[in-house]
Formats: structure tokens, sequence, C-alpha cells
């Protein structure tokens, strides 16, 4: 019986050679190089025209008569007036908030968890800002108080804050 042969095998033992990469594969290369570095430039970079995080907020002051800024009148909106803290207020009824606007005077009740009462906490609050009055579940007020009313504000527990606007 003859003995079967075994063809050469296709298998070679030269050395791998570089081949120089096509235009497509430079370009795409390229372009990853490009999108890299603008990405470490962006998170490089300070930015110049916020300030930092840590910075206390100014307010805005202006000249404004006696008379005028003891009503409420006549101030920029957010300024809290001479003698007063802000203090902001999450109402139990958010609903309110679509009918009171900056600038309105406002006495703030709490409501008791034990029972079905409300304590006074201020009279005739100014309303400095309306927060969040299109979407009444994160919404609030922030209102200008005098220290001890402030004190009462944040002290205690209750349901929530009702407030009754009064007319001006």
């Amino acid at each position: 019986m003859p003995r079967a042969t075994t063809a050469p095998s296709d298998e070679r033992l030269d050395p791998v050679r570089w081949r120089r990469p096509g235009r497509g594969t430079l370009l795409r290369l390229a372009s990853v190089a490009v999108l890299l570095l603008t990405a470490a430039a962006v998170l490089w970079i300070e930015p110049t025209g916020c300030a930092p995080l840590s910075a206390t907020p100014q307010v805005a002051t202006s000249a404004v008569s006696p008379s005028a800024s003891a009503s409420g009148v006549g101030r920029p909106a957010g300024a809290i007036p001479p003698g007063s803290v802000g203090v902001p207020v999450r109402l139990a009824d958010p609903t309110a908030l679509t009918v009171v606007r900056p600038g309105n005077r406002v006495d703030l009740l709490r409501l008791d968890n034990d029972r079905d009462r409300s304590v006074p906490v201020a009279s005739g609050a100014l309303v400095l800002e309306v927060t969040g009055a299109d979407d009444p579940v994160t919404g609030g007020l922030l209102l200008a108080l005098q220290p001890d009313e402030a004190s009462r504000a944040i002290s205690g527990s209750g349901r929530g804050f009702a407030i009754v606007i009064r007319p001006s």
C-alpha cells in the first residue's frame, strides 16, 4: 500500500512587515485626536464668565427714598430690607404660589401636627421671591422676616405653613 504524502504547508515564516495606514484610517485617527484634545481643553480651562460657587451672592441696592423703602416699593426684586433676614418657606398648600407675587405682604401661619389649628409666626412679611410657581411641588416663598419671626419660623415642627395675603 502506498504511503500518503502531504503537500507542503501554506504557512510562511517571513517576518511581519508594517504597512502604511490608508487615508481613511489616518482621517479617523486625526479626528479622534482632535476630539480628545478638545475634551481635555474644555475640562482644563476654567470659565471666566461665571462666579465661583463659594462666592457669596451680591444683592443689588439702589438709592430709594425712606418712605418707599419702608413699604417695599422701589426696592429691587429679591433685596432684603435692612433689619430683616430672608427665610425660604414651603407651603402646606403649594397651589397658593400661583396667586402670590414678589412685593406682596403676607401673614405666615404654622399648621400644627397634633391639632387642627394654626399658630401665627409672622405678620406683614414681605414676599421677596416666588420659586416654582409653575411646579408647586418644588416651589416655595422667600420672605423677609424680622430676626425673632425667623427664629419662630425655623424652630418647631408642623405640617407646613399657610399664608394670608394682605391687601395692598
